[in-house]
């Protein structure tokens, strides 16, 4: 029987990608065949939300991901607009290239390591790595951005100039990006930065930015003069109180592309608000870097997948099992209304392979009986502290439960608070706008939530082993600061940088810490 894979059995083998014989070269006799035949097409990187260094996954064959579904991911990310143009937040940076050589030492082939988006539009669009020079000189047809805005290195830089481009351009008609905090950057960014855009776009000149070295003539060739335009965007200001902001400065704007389940809907109604009610949010898969394994059931509904059927095959492990092959349930023998952990045999080498992520069946499609999910969060969000797990769907139900007391929360992460002899369970959270007359009852809600939804966190708080959870608001645009913070500290990629639901990272929280505007705590009982 074939046992159960995590990133241990993994790592011995992708780390021969790791040998160089000189920087960032690999001789092809160690990597040939691998795990699959040839060689990859190019080595993913995970983001390292949880914590840890990015995990490297080798992707291989024309279509990464499986033919079928990356033909559909990448037909959600780059939908077909009838009438107006798309702004596509991405990147085509890769954290480096690697060389693989033959036995005289000469180069056959060089390999991105990258984000698993940007190795997967590389390859669907036939763009490699040896032809990005000449792809700086080009814009591509009803997209906004010429290329060269995807090389860009420095964060807040890149987010300018995808919204200069799209500011500029009054035909907009669909913004995607990977996650909607991508989203979130982007008007917050765009609101720090209006007088500065208008002006650019008044005089049709590309302000002077970090990191542009380089490509700023090649940018500049695609920005005109457009004083017509930048009076339009005078007239509607940049006063975002009232609903639509966006949908007045871009009145065709009817879709924008966004992973809003799991974590990030605590980011929609912000969106919503900034929207209107009128644009559309389309999803476009569960994106894993090991796979995109379910596409959505529902362009519109954030909530549902289907598994993709033809490509990598998917098992599932009822939740509270052991890691024991012979109790993994293939996707006919799952049950609906019940919950599993997710793992994923794939044409890439991965065999039985514990992603991480836990899902809910909540029935199958009635075309081909394939299961319909939920996503319900990831075993490395699960809250561990003293006798208690709390599954991370748990922890981000119990935030939604606090918003009518704090207001709208748009993004969080939580972690285990010292300070004090009793350790409670602390969260970190950032507000729309401002907290609200009860916010001083969101901890006593939390935690009756938390007692309510699992038994053992709630015999702890009986026992005095864990005291009661604490709630700090930091200061607004945290979470942003934070995600510019990792990419220039990591190196990770530009759109694919989280914030976690759980973090163990105390570095992290001491960061967090210096931007704490208040603090709510609950009475101890």
């Amino acid at each position: 029987m074939v046992p159960v894979m995590t990133y241990e059995e993994y790592r011995p083998f992708i780390a021969r990608f790791q040998e160089f014989v000189e920087p960032d070269v690999v001789p092809i006799s160690k990597v040939n065949n691998l795990f699959a035949p040839g060689l990859p097409a190019f080595i993913a990187h995970s983001s390292g939300t949880s914590g840890g260094l990015p995990k490297w996954f080798a992707k291989y064959g024309l279509h990464p991901n499986g033919k079928r579904t990356c033909c559909a991911v990448m037909g959600n990310v780059r939908p077909k607009i009838s009438n107006g143009t798309l702004c596509v937040i991405s990147s085509l940076l890769s954290k480096k290239v690697l060389m693989l050589t033959d036995p005289s030492g000469e180069t056959v082939i060089r390999i991105p390591v990258c984000p698993v988006s940007t190795g997967t539009a590389r390859i669907h669009s036939g763009r490699e790595v040896s032809s990005d020079r000449s792809l700086l000189l080009l814009r591509e047809p009803n997209v906004t951005n010429p290329f060269a805005v995807y090389f860009i290195q420095n964060f807040k830089t890149f987010m300018i100039m995808n919204i200069l481009f799209a500011l500029a351009d009054r035909q907009l008609g669909c913004i995607s990006c990977v996650f909607a905090t991508v989203l979130r950057d982007f008007y917050r960014i765009m609101e720090e930065n209006w007088d500065l855009l208008i002006h650019s776009i008044e005089n049709g000149v590309i302000p002077d930015l970090e990191g542009l070295d380089g490509l700023k003539e090649h940018l500049q060739a695609y920005l005109l003069r457009d004083p017509r335009r930048a009076d339009e965007l005078r007239a509607v200001g940049r006063e975002t109180a009232p609903d639509g902001w966006m949908k007045r400065l871009w009145p065709n704007l009817r879709r924008i592309v966004a992973t809003t389940s799991g974590a990030y809907a605590t980011i929609v109604p912000e969106m919503r608000h900034y929207l209107g009610p009128d644009i559309e949010i389309h999803g476009m898969g569960i994106t894993a870097t090991e796979s995109y394994y379910a596409l959505p059931y529902h362009s519109l509904d954030a909530e549902l997948y289907r598994l993709s059927d033809g490509d990598d095959f998917v098992e599932f492990l009822p939740l509270g099992e052991n890691r024991e092959p012979s109790l993994l349930k293939p996707p006919w023998e799952v049950v609906a209304g019940e919950s599993y952990e997710v793992f994923l045999t794939t044409h890439d080498g991965l065999w039985r392979y514990a992603v991480g992520d836990i899902v809910t069946v909540v029935g199958f499609d009635p075309r081909d009986g394939q299961p319909v999910i939920c996503f319900a969060g990831r075993t490395s969000g699960d809250f561990r502290l003293q006798h208690t797990v709390i599954p991370e769907k748990d922890v981000i139900d119990a935030i939604r439960a606090a918003q009518p007391y704090t207001g709208a929360i748009v993004e969080f992460t939580a972690t285990a608070d010292f300070r004090k002899a009793d350790v409670c369970h602390g969260f970190f959270i950032e507000l729309q706008d401002e907290l609200g007359p009860e916010a001083c009852l969101a901890p006593e809600i939390v935690k009756t939530h938390l007692c309510s939804a699992n038994f053992n966190y709630a015999k702890d708080v009986e026992g005095g082993r864990v005291g009661p959870p604490t709630i700090r608001v930091v200061r607004k645009g945290t979470f942003m600061e934070y995600r510019e913070w990792k990419i220039t500290q990591m190196g990770t990629g530009l759109v694919q940088t989280k914030v976690p639901v759980v973090t163990w990272d105390k570095e992290l929280v001491a960061w967090l810490e210096e931007r704490v505007d208040a603090e709510l705590r609950a009475t101890k009982t």
